[in-house]
């Protein structure tokens, strides 16, 4: 079911986001700018966001954000899109201008004082603005978060010019605020990179005692309805000084809310870059609607949709498949994964769920899952098996594999999915893409006890860093079975069964629901989705499968279809009508010359497996023994990486099969699928 309300956050992926505004003084379009105090001949300004058929003989509430920066930087834009979402729901926001080091060479005395004299304008010219002057809030982020909420609970460091018009604000929307500005027991800021106590440092730029401005300092009965935004894994502004304030400001009678953010680093709650919403903004944004609601600045349920789990993060706009499926009425899905992918499980449902939400559209589906391969082999199949299809909408999956076949460090698994969504945001910057961590039983102990697994774990961290929605399947199963909602046997172990499909399926639905819930554009509002710096130098990002036949071959090697009946273990349908590169007598050798920074093989590793000896541009001889733990039965397909941080440029790997072999082997075979080359 789609949800009732509008992705109101997607109605503005056309507007400029915060990160990518350098210009200062901003400019707005549909906001008005207004002078709200002149130094010398420094003005400062207010712009200001008008609700729809807004008149100046209304009265309704309004709220004046405060940007951050350290007192010393920063530009309004920080607040434009929670202005343009407030104002689209009945109340007048504002963003402010004030004093900073970098423009003003001033320090945080005067940014206070400038944050008191705006809400002071707004009250003295509340009739001509169309505002309530008893319903007016302030809010901010970090040095604005502080500015914010010493308006609310510290004496003013000025006096008013208009008799005794005050400068407190009647609620506070605080996120990520610096409240603790001065030692206090049991609570401390760490140090700088240079070693120096950050209240050493916050000392020097207050302008005035660093406790007289230090909000927690200052706490008393009587505060405005509150509500603070913070993220746990916050440096910046330690998460504890948040806990803290609200313990101290309860304890005095008041009302103060505490939203919290497990992994949410300082600034988490931004827009976000390229056009696209972060991935904290939109429920951010909905807890702040329902606040302000509670206290009577805003009618109705937050008009920003949300997925119903927790569990589900949607980080980026589906504008392009959707514009696919429903203006062009053709759509091309791809599914890259292992075994939990290439099985009818929860792809299918997928599929089935498209089809019946678009059933007009002739879909192509692309599965390109393959059992028992890791990142490391999506990531160099990845071209030839998706990309070369061009999708619109790509699932992927990894974790499990990462996990229990390829044994990955971190390193490997965050090589691997790079390799995967870099390069298909590279290759299709359009492409709408979705990561599933699915869940086996050591990974879902682990999240039992509060612990995040290795592969998982990485993969969220890419997955968050390319701003590509994710569905941590393996996080919802393990707090499911540990509220007693779930038994594991009824979710259906590694390789789920219909329930333990049904329940990622529904999570990817609640994802698209979230994406799809407003109205239907004309044209994708977004070109393309964000990119992002490189995580690691050498992931394989420029991932390609070369035939084997592209390799020069000495006596022993032979390209064909082995006998695969008179060799002892089993082999899977999808390899054993293909040509391989095979050979077995020791010393024989070939040779490749390629272009890239790394180089590997995929291949089929059975009871036989041997070991390669190979050697690069001449160098020393290396080894890499192919027998694996699951060879004993199967000709298991898995990709060994020979080399991953090769200079940019022309190469030439010599290979030959060694002498040394896996003690369980019974042979010395080396049987090649492709060579993986990071170009």
């Amino acid at each position: 079911m789609f949800r009732v309300y509008a992705l109101f956050v997607l109605s503005l992926l056309c507007i400029p986001a915060f990160g990518q505004r350098k210009d200062y003084p901003p400019r707005f379009d549909g906001a008005r700018e207004e002078t709200y105090k002149t130094i010398g001949d420094v003005e400062m300004k207010v712009w200001i966001f008008d609700p729809p058929e807004h008149q100046a003989s209304d009265s309704r509430p309004a709220i004046v954000f405060f940007f951050g920066g350290g007192w010393k930087a920063g530009n309004p834009a920080q607040f434009e899109q929670h202005c343009r979402y407030l104002a689209s729901q009945g109340m007048v926001a504002m963003t402010a201008d004030y004093r900073v080091r970098s423009r003003h060479e001033t320090l945080a005395d005067k940014a206070l004082e400038d944050a008191e004299s705006a809400i002071r304008w707004v009250r003295q010219n509340a009739k001509r603005l169309g505002v309530d002057p008893d319903r007016v809030a302030a809010g901010g982020g970090s040095a604005g978060g502080h500015l914010a909420a010493c308006l609310g609970v510290v004496a003013p460091l000025s006096e008013s010019d208009s008799g005794a018009i005050s400068s407190i604000p009647d609620a506070m929307v605080l996120f990520n605020p610096a409240l603790v500005l001065a030692p206090l027991e049991n609570i401390s800021l760490g140090t700088n990179d240079d070693g120096t106590d950050k209240f050493d440092d916050i000392a020097t730029r207050t302008g005035v005692p660093a406790k007289r401005i230090s909000p927690i300092h200052h706490i008393h009965p009587g505060l405005p309805p509150t509500v603070i935004f913070h993220g746990e894994a916050d440096t910046t502004v330690p998460f504890v000084t948040a806990q803290r304030y609200r313990e101290l400001a309860t304890q005095a009678g008041n009302r103060c809310e505490l939203k919290s953010y497990r992994d949410a680093t300082h600034g988490f709650f931004n827009y976000g870059r390229g056009g696209e919403p972060g991935e904290y903004y939109p429920v951010t944004v909905s807890q702040m609607h329902t606040f302000l609601q509670s206290i009577g600045y805003l009618k109705g349920p937050p008009a920003i949709a949300l997925p119903q789990s927790k569990n589900v993060h949607f980080r980026s706009h589906f504008d392009h498949s959707r514009h696919a499926f429903v203006n062009q009425q053709k759509g091309t899905v791809a599914f890259l994964g292992g075994s939990i992918t290439e099985m009818d499980g929860y792809r299918v449902m997928v599929q089935a769920d498209l089809q019946a939400r678009f059933p007009e559209t002739q879909f192509t589906f692309i599965n390109a899952g393959v059992s028992s391969t890791c990142s490391t082999t999506g990531a160099f199949r990845l071209s030839e098996d998706v990309l070369a299809s061009k999708p619109d909408l790509l699932f992927v999956e990894f974790a499990v594999n990462d996990d229990q076949d390829a044994s990955h460090a971190e390193r490997e698994c965050i090589r691997g999915m790079e390799g995967i969504l870099r390069h298909a945001r590279t290759a299709l910057p359009k492409l709408d893409m979705v990561v599933t961590h699915f869940v086996n039983p050591p990974m879902r102990q682990k999240l039992q006890n509060g612990v995040t697994p290795i592969s998982s774990g990485a993969h969220e961290r890419v997955a968050s860093h390319y701003g590509v929605s994710s569905i941590d399947l393996a996080r919802e199963v393990a707090e499911q079975i540990s509220a007693g909602k779930l038994t594991w046997q009824q979710y259906g172990g590694t390789h789920p069964h219909e329930p333990g499909n049904r329940i990622a399926a529904d999570m990817i639905a609640d994802l698209l629901d979230t994406a799809w819930s407003d109205s239907i554009p004309d044209q994708p509002r977004s070109e393309s989705h964000r990119s992002a710096k490189q995580m690691d130098k050498n992931s394989y990002a420029r991932g390609k499968m070369l035939p084997p036949s592209a390799a020069n071959l000495g006596k022993g090697w032979v390209l064909h279809r082995p006998d695969w009946a008179s060799l002892p273990g089993s082999t899977r349908q999808r390899f054993s009508e293909l040509d391989l590169l095979c050979g077995k007598d020791v010393g024989a050798e070939w040779t490749l010359d390629f272009a890239g920074t790394g180089i590997g093989l995929y291949v089929l590793a059975g009871p036989d497996a041997g070991t390669v000896e190979y050697s690069i541009d001449g160098g020393e001889m290396r080894q890499q023994d192919l027998f694996h733990r699951f060879s004993k039965g199967l000709h298991y397909p898995r990709t060994v990486i020979l080399d991953a941080g090769l200079p940019r440029g022309k190469h030439q790997i010599r290979i030959r099969v060694a002498k040394a072999k896996h003690p369980s082997s019974a042979g010395h075979a080396v049987r090649i699928l492709s060579i993986a080359v990071n170009q």
